[in-house]
């Protein structure tokens, strides 16, 4: 088992929800389904997340692994089991509830049906932070790896 790669970003977390989406031409709306409270949905092409904070940042890690992962370390709370997802166009990118992206879309090995794990962290709070709004924040990893593979 190992990492085979990973990117970091911050989301702005509107009405508790973010995303990590395939990011294909005519992907549906992945926010017309939602988890239940603080958890987490995987259906075709989409991972939505719903976290305990409105309109704040998530600081989210996305992990790609060779096989299935150990729990990240830290004081990080899994969000549930496992789910399958399938990822077909082979580029992945987080996005918030306006669909606007936080940073690149990221290219995955191959595609086909990944599993999915997802954990938070306890809320955390960054005092140099001038706005007041956005001082509170939570970490997620999310963890995926590829079902095909060996």
């Amino acid at each position: 088992m190992s990492l085979v790669g990973q990117f970091e970003h911050t989301v702005l977390m509107e009405r508790h929800l973010f995303a990590l989406i395939e990011d294909a031409p005519g992907n549906d709306d992945p926010f017309t389904v939602l988890p239940a409270p603080l958890g987490f949905l995987a259906r075709e092409g989409n991972v939505v997340v719903e976290s305990e904070l409105a309109d704040q940042e998530a600081r989210v890690r996305v992990e790609i692994w060779d096989s299935t992962p150990e729990t990240p370390r830290g004081t990080f709370i899994a969000m549930g089991e496992a789910h399958q997802v399938r990822f077909e166009s082979e580029r992945i990118q987080l996005i918030n509830i306006m669909r606007e992206p936080a940073g690149e879309a990221h290219e995955l090995a191959s595609p086909g049906p990944y599993s999915v794990c997802l954990f938070r962290s306890p809320q955390e709070e960054n005092p140099s932070e001038p706005l007041e709004a956005f001082r509170n924040f939570e970490r997620f990893v999310i963890q995926i790896w590829n079902l095909t593979r060996p």
